[in-house]
This record gives structure tokens, sequence and C-alpha cells, in this order.
């Protein structure tokens, strides 16, 4: 009897090995063609459970630091969301469970209820009695574990070996998805900073566009500027100089002819205007030159001949000028001293013309290292943020503060005046512009 079973036996156990290997394969299989984290341990151990007639199991990873286990699947027990935020973070501690892990080992307890190592379990957990417990490895070092529990009868030598390349195919298919998000994830990195770069390219370019049309707007206004300026200067020569020395050479003839006649004293009277005539000539000359650029700035720097023109503008325009000075004034390279004062002039010509002011101030101050310039008034102000208002005056100031290598700020706003701040590095003797 017991001869003719044999060929039975083995024939069952051939059967079952081949269900085994067929459920290896199948397993294999399914997990390659997952790449999300979750969907893989979720899929692995519903085969665990499956193949080893178990009821309740999860897949726990280790955490960075290597103090505790994230329970990241559970089967065949259902935990409330307050549950699982609460308990899904196991410490790993010597105990039934956290030894495939802390020892790198397969663990087996026929009921873990009375297990010399038992812990004890959250508030709400199933009961686990039989327990099976095997070591997912990356390189031979343990990364987490799997678990299954509850299965009717004790686990055998079967159910370990099954389980242990079980744990072999998991492993590799956790690590294959764990690396394919990590590459998502740097993949949507680089893109976020290619389409940042791109942005910032791209606005970068729109500024450069801005900035050239500005520069090309700004040299037009320019050649316009010059050019209304020579037909001023011309017009001005033309109808001062030109007149009066007109009038010079009318006087010197009458003079002539006085001497002619004998009359001594209408002759030096005519000579006399033509002095008057020299000197207001002169008067012009000198003005006319002031303006194309002030002597005193040559001749006295920067702080006097700053002075010299708030006293002018004072008298022209009625409104009270005062300058300022902080710190030890010193001579600076001549494009500063006069890009400096192109500045405050073209600062108090827009007070004068736009600012509806009662008062303005300019303050000029030195450091060893840098020069600062302000200007302000108590006028009607205006929006910064208006682009009409950023003229011709405002843009030129901006360029002239950038060739010198400084900074130009207005703080402005309706109904609170004006203040424009300039820095500029001091350049000594030798330094190259731009260094």
């Amino acid at each position: 009897m017991a001869i003719a079973l044999a060929p039975t036996l083995r024939q069952d156990s051939d059967a079952h090995q081949r269900n085994r290997l067929q459920a290896l394969y199948h397993l294999a299989v399914e997990l390659s063609a997952l790449r999300d984290l979750q969907s893989v341990m979720d899929t692995a151990l519903r085969h665990c459970l499956d193949l080893t007639e178990s009821q309740f199991g999860f897949i726990g990873l280790n955490m960075a630091d290597g103090k505790a286990m994230d329970v990241m699947a559970i089967r065949g027990f259902h935990p409330t969301t307050e549950f699982y935020e609460q308990s899904h973070v196991i410490p790993l501690r010597p105990n039934v469970f956290a030894r495939a892990v802390l020892e790198n080992r397969l663990v087996r307890s026929d009921d873990a209820m009375v297990d010399p190592l038992r812990v004890g379990q959250p508030r709400g957990h199933p009961p686990v009695h039989t327990f099976l417990g095997v070591p997912l490895r990356a390189r031979e070092s343990p990364i987490g574990m799997i678990g299954v529990a509850n299965r009717p009868t004790p686990y055998d030598d079967d159910h370990e070996q099954l389980l242990v390349t079980y744990a072999a195919q998991v492993a590799i298919a956790i690590r294959n998805a764990q690396l394919y998000e990590e590459l998502q994830a740097a993949k949507a990195d680089l893109e976020c900073k290619v389409a940042d770069r791109t942005q910032a390219l791209q606005e970068a370019q729109e500024a450069l566009a801005q900035k050239a049309e500005q520069l090309r707007q700004l040299l037009a206004d320019t050649v316009n500027v010059q050019e209304r300026e020579r037909q001023r200067i011309s017009q001005d020569m033309h109808d001062g100089l030109n007149q009066l020395l007109i009038g010079a050479l009318l006087e010197l003839k009458s003079g002539r002819e006085r001497l002619r006649a004998n009359e001594l004293a209408l002759a030096e009277a005519s000579l006399e205007q033509v002095a008057e005539v020299l000197r207001r000539m002169e008067r012009e000359i000198k003005q006319i030159v002031y303006d194309l650029r002030p002597p005193s700035l040559d001749a006295l720097g920067l702080v006097p001949s700053l002075r010299r023109y708030a006293e002018r503008f004072a008298q022209y325009t009625g409104v009270p000028c005062v300058v300022q000075a902080n710190g030890e004034a010193i001579r600076l390279p001549p494009d500063m001293e006069i890009g400096l004062y192109r500045i405050m002039q073209e600062a108090l010509q827009n007070v004068s013309v736009h600012a509806s002011a009662h008062r303005a101030e300019v303050a000029v101050g030195f450091t060893p290292s840098a020069v600062m310039l302000t200007i302000a008034d108590d006028g009607r102000g205006f929006d910064p943020n208006d682009a009409r208002r950023d003229g011709v005056g405002l843009l030129g100031m901006r360029e002239r503060a950038e060739s010198l290598g400084g900074r130009l700020t207005i703080h402005t706003a309706p109904g609170q005046g004006t203040r424009v701040n300039l820095a500029v590095p001091i350049r000594h003797a030798g330094e190259e512009r731009g260094n």
C-alpha cells in the first residue's frame, strides 16, 4: 500500500513545486511592469499572502536614520486614517517583528502573542499569532522587511524558503521603483530649472530689448537736444552778440566821424558807448561758455560749482535751493565731476519744469570710497510706475549714473515730493573706468 502511494506523493510534490515556480514567474512578470513604488509593494504583498495562505501582512522600509521602519503597505487589515498616521512608523528595537531587520535574518514564531520578545501592539491592531518575517536586502544589507501573519497552521521550512525567494524579487522591484521615482523627480526638477532658466533668459532678452530701445530713444532725444541747444546758442549769438557787434561798429563809425568834425566830447561819448557794448558782449560770451561747461568746475571743484549753480537756479526760478556738503571734499576725475554736475543740473531742471516746488535741497557727501549726491524737492511728485514720466531727463540721468559706475534711485509719490539719490564709487588716479 505504501509502495503504491509513493508515485502519487512524488507527483503531488512535483505539481506543488511547479505551482510555486509558476507563481514566482507571474510575480516577477507583474512586478517588472510596475514603476510606482506603492503599486510594487501592494502587488508583492498580495502574492505573499496568497502563497503562504496568510490572513495579514505588511511591507516596511527602513527610514533614513536607520532607527525606525515605515510600514508602506498593509493587507488583511484596514486601519483607520488616524490609526495609520499614529502607528505606521515602528521603532527598530529587539522584538519578534523587528529582529528580521536588526539581525538581517528570517524570523518565525508559532504564536507572537506569547513570544518572549513580544512588546505589545498598538490599540486597534489585530492580534498576531503565527508570524513569518524576512528582510528585504540591497547588496546584502537590510532595507526593510516583509511580514506575514495568522496562517491557520504554523509556517514551515517551505514557507520560509518561498518567502525568502519572494523577498529577493521584491527587493529588486522596490529598488527599481525607487530609482524610477528618483529619476522622475530629477527629471521634473531639471525641467523646472530649464523652464525657470528659459523664463529668466526670456525676461533678460526682453529687458535687453527694452534697454536697447531706451538707448535708441535716448540717443535720438540727445541728438535732438543737442541740435536744439546748438540752435539756441546760434540764435543767442545772432540776437545778442551779433546785434551788440553791429551796435559797436556803428558807434565806432560815429566816433570817427565826430573826430573828423573835431567834436571831441561827442567822440568820447561814442567810444564810451563802444566800451559798454564790449562789456555786455563779454558777459554774453561768459554766459554761453558757462552753459557749455562751468569754468568753476575746473578751477574750484564740484562743491563750489554746485553752490554757484544753486544760486543761479534760485535767482532765475524763484525756488530757494541750498547745497549742503558732508565729509571731506576732494577733487574727483574730471568726467566724474561733470557727470555729477550734469545730473544735479538735470534734476533741478525737472524741479523747475514739473515739480511746482517751493523749495529744493542738494546734498553732496564724500567718503573714502564713494561720493553721494541727493537732490530733493517738496513739489507734487509723481507715480514712479507711470512709464510716461520716465522720459529723456530721468533716463539720461540713469544712463549717466551707470556710465560713472554708480547707482541712481528715485523716491517719489504723488503729493510727496521727489528725492533723487546717487551713489558713485570713487576712482583714484590710474584706475580705468569699469574696473
